[in-house]
């Protein structure tokens, strides 16, 4: 922690502590998971070798990342249970940018990223997280698979909450394959669901996929004769 407000207040406290430019984008990639080193700096494009070594060992001082051991070969850093506690903080940092840059009239790179169709794959598995919270089934429970232009990625849905992860280890009951750019026009209601079905794969327990769908396709209420398996994308 380089710099401080001097200020007897929480927030002001808290800023101190996350403030400093690329905290909360190590965060964010750290939220699907663990990450190396390289991984994390070539996710981050712009931020240097030394000033990524300073802000991990910031967070790591803070108990708010974990950093591999000698002995964990290959291992990434990965968040502590107090890092995993600003998950929800972020979520909401995160929605609430979509909204505000959707209605902004001004053109900018920020209401750009959302109208691309060319993200990342990581950016948009954490987006169906976002947008899971607008689809609450609290009394469903689920593990799920989701694969965005052949990226793995793991759903885990308990609570009326979903967490996202990298990788596609851990048994699931349903499963979604499909691309960037299907998710972010079905995000942006620019397909409906019949529309959007027939570009994805899907397969696994009903309601799962019910549900997922609902996370994805936002443009329209879905009726249950939409959801219906169809021959291009049945659920088995």
């Amino acid at each position: 922690m380089s710099r401080t407000y001097n200020k007897d207040c929480l927030l002001a406290h808290a800023l101190d502590l996350l403030g400093e430019r690329w905290t909360f984008l190590i965060l964010r990639d750290l939220l699907l998971g663990p990450q190396r080193f390289g991984d994390l700096q070539a996710g981050l494009p712009g931020i240097g070798a030394n000033l990524l070594s300073k802000r991990l060992k910031e967070l790591e001082q803070a108990d708010i990342i974990v950093a591999p051991t000698s002995n964990e070969t290959g291992a990434g850093y990965r968040l502590s249970p107090q890092g995993e506690g600003l998950r929800p903080a972020i979520r909401e940092m995160m929605c609430w940018s979509i909204e505000y840059f959707m209605e902004r009239p001004e053109s900018s790179p920020a209401h750009e990223c959302i109208y691309t169709d060319h993200l990342e794959p990581d950016s948009v598995a954490l987006a169906v997280e976002l947008f899971a919270r607008y689809c609450p089934e609290p009394d469903l429970s689920y593990v799920a698979h989701i694969y965005i232009d052949d990226f793995p990625y793991t759903l885990y849905y308990m609570n009326g909450e979903m967490v996202t992860r990298r990788g596609a280890d851990t048994p699931a009951v349903a499963s979604i394959t499909t691309d960037v750019a299907t998710i972010m026009q079905a995000f942006r209601k620019e397909l409906t669901l019949v529309e959007a079905k027939p570009r994805m794969k899907l397969s696994g327990h009903d309601k799962v996929i019910t549900h997922l769908l609902r996370c994805i396709v936002h443009a329209e209420k879905h009726a249950e004769k939409d959801l219906a398996p169809t021959a291009h994308a049945a659920v088995v």
